[in-house]
């Protein structure tokens, strides 16, 4: 996923899950969100009638607001518009301003209606809508140049770090790792010595995504981020809050409920990792003819460290392969006889994963399909 996609996953992330609550009262939720890193700003504002009872299966009982008028206000006198988004596949109530981001002092960009955001200093929340004014403020972190380089990661002795000594005004960060299954996240006030290092013991978690341990496969490739977040928006999220039952925990505006607060990327790197060759199974492996559901190449890996220990079974090895031109990613278990078990998904998912049997032959390895008892010998490459 390109950085891009992840600070939108930010973005999203600020949707509410409706509840509800006794009072009659209609209620301006508004959620924003600045980032330097993007050129556009977004503001979402909502309304929403907490005498409503439902259901979990039912719609929240909250509309869009699509005539509010919404003001960001810079630190130097200057102020912008955001304009309702319009157009095929643009929910309402959503409002974008323009934004360019200035860190050498300058004017900046001339153009009118162009928010610009300059790290570290203060920005200050307008909506005026027919049932409330709602306000924010948000001072945006300052977190210097964005680590986006890719890199070759061994986990049996490698250790990612991160130099944190130019973060300013921030109040915690959010880390995320991001795998072709699934998304962990976590929020931390402080970081520890390093992002991501091989444990020294199973009860190791003295690193800043210990919490993802039991997801990091050697042989795959994965994306890991880490965001530097302003108070508004970490104590929104630690806070668990839901605007629509909730009128104290978390909620940074006046007037209103949701969040104005900002973020600053300090790293969004891929890492595609590997592991020292040191177990029959792993490396480089290759057949001479075609398989329908078999890989004709892969390249398998083992760690002594990742994927962390859970529900009783270790899977001990993984990696990728192409199965009639398509990638699939391997994971293989130990049943501790000496044999192990491949999984093969392709990671498109427009086929069905195949499982097959895998043992050693000399200096080969063979693999049998277990549903339909092809045999393939691989060859390393």
């Amino acid at each position: 996923m390109a950085l891009g996609a992840v600070l939108a996953a930010l973005i999203a992330g600020c949707e509410i899950k409706g509840t509800t609550a006794p009072e009659l009262e209609p209620r301006v939720v508004v959620h924003a969100v600045l980032n330097p890193t993007s050129g556009v700003q977004i503001v979402t504002v909502e309304r929403t009638l907490r005498s409503v009872v439902r259901t979990s299966s039912e719609t929240p009982p909250y509309d869009p607001v699509n005539d509010a008028l919404v003001i960001i206000y810079g630190p130097r006198g200057d102020s912008v518009i955001a304009r309702r988004a319009t157009g095929t596949g643009v929910s309402e109530g959503v409002y974008r301003v323009s934004s360019i981001t200035v860190t050498d002092g300058s004017a900046g960009d001339p153009q009118p209606n162009v928010l610009r955001i300059r790290p570290g200093e203060r920005y200050r929340l307008r909506v005026e809508t027919s049932i409330g004014v709602a306000a924010g403020e948000t001072t945006i972190p300052v977190v210097g140049p964005i680590d986006e380089s890719r890199l070759t990661f061994n986990l049996d002795h490698d250790t990612l770090r991160v130099d944190t000594t130019a973060v300013r005004n921030a109040a915690g960060y959010y880390l995320r790792h991001e795998w072709r299954r699934g998304v962990d996240e976590r929020y931390v006030t402080i970081l520890d010595g390093a992002l991501l290092r091989p444990p020294s013991t199973a009860a190791d978690s003295d690193w800043s995504f210990a919490f993802a341990g039991g997801t990091i496969y050697p042989g795959l490739t994965q994306r890991f981020t880490l965001v530097a977040v302003d108070s508004n928006y970490f104590r929104y999220y630690v806070a668990g809050f839901d605007p629509f039952g909730d009128d104290t925990r978390g909620n940074t505006l006046t007037g209103g409920v949701g969040l104005f607060g900002s973020v600053a990327p300090v790293v969004s790197k891929i890492l595609d990792f590997t592991a020292d060759v040191d177990t029959p199974m792993e490396g480089s492996w290759a057949t001479d003819g075609p398989s329908p559901t078999l890989p004709t190449a892969m390249v398998l890996y083992s760690s002594p460290y990742f994927p962390r220990e859970g529900n009783g079974q270790r899977i001990s090895l993984s990696g990728t392969g192409q199965i009639l031109g398509k990638t699939v990613e391997a994971y293989g278990a130990d049943d501790g006889n000496g044999t192990t078990l491949l999984f093969f998904y392709p990671v498109d998912q427009s086929s069905p994963g195949t499982s097959a049997t895998g043992s050693m032959s000399g200096e080969d390895l063979v693999l049998t399909d277990n549903s339909t008892g092809e045999r393939i010998t691989y060859r390393r490459r």
